[in-house]
C-alpha cells in the first residue's frame, strides 16, 4: 500500500484485520505497509463502529450488549431456593447457574466455552 492513495473498504478492513494479527502498534503497521496513519485511523474507526452493530434479521445486535431480562419467574420457595444466583439461558437452549460472587473470569470462561 502507499501514502497518497486511496483505498476502498475491503481493502482497508483487510489491512485492520492484519494489523490485529500482527501485535504491531499502529504506528508501527502503517509504517511497514506505507499507509498514512491518519487514513488508518480514520478506517479503524469506521470498521470499529460498523463491527459493534451486525444486522441480525431485521434487528441491529451489539457485539458488545445484550439484552438482559430480569424475572422473578416461580414460587416464593423456588425464588429464596435460587437467591443468590446467576441464572443465564442461551437461545440454543443451553442453561447457566453459578453464585452471584462468582469471579468474572470465571464467568467469562464459562460462557465462551
Amino acid at each position: 500500500m502507499r501514502k497518497n492513495q486511496k483505498y476502498s473498504k475491503e481493502e482497508m478492513y483487510l489491512a485492520i484485520e492484519l494489523w490485529q494479527e500482527s501485535g504491531l502498534s499502529q504506528v508501527k503497521f502503517c509504517s511497514r505497509e506505507k499507509l498514512s496513519v491518519k487514513t488508518f485511523s480514520y478506517w479503524l474507526r469506521k470498521y470499529r463502529k460498523e463491527k459493534a452493530f451486525q444486522v441480525k434479521g431485521d434487528k441491529k445486535v451489539s457485539d458488545t450488549f445484550i439484552p438482559v431480562e430480569i424475572s422473578r419467574g416461580g414460587t416464593p420457595t423456588e425464588t429464596n431456593a435460587n437467591s443468590g444466583r446467576i441464572d443465564v439461558s442461551f437461545s440454543d437452549g443451553v442453561q447457566l447457574s453459578c453464585p452471584v460472587g462468582i469471579d468474572i473470569s470465571q464467568l467469562k470462561t464459562l460462557i465462551n466455552f
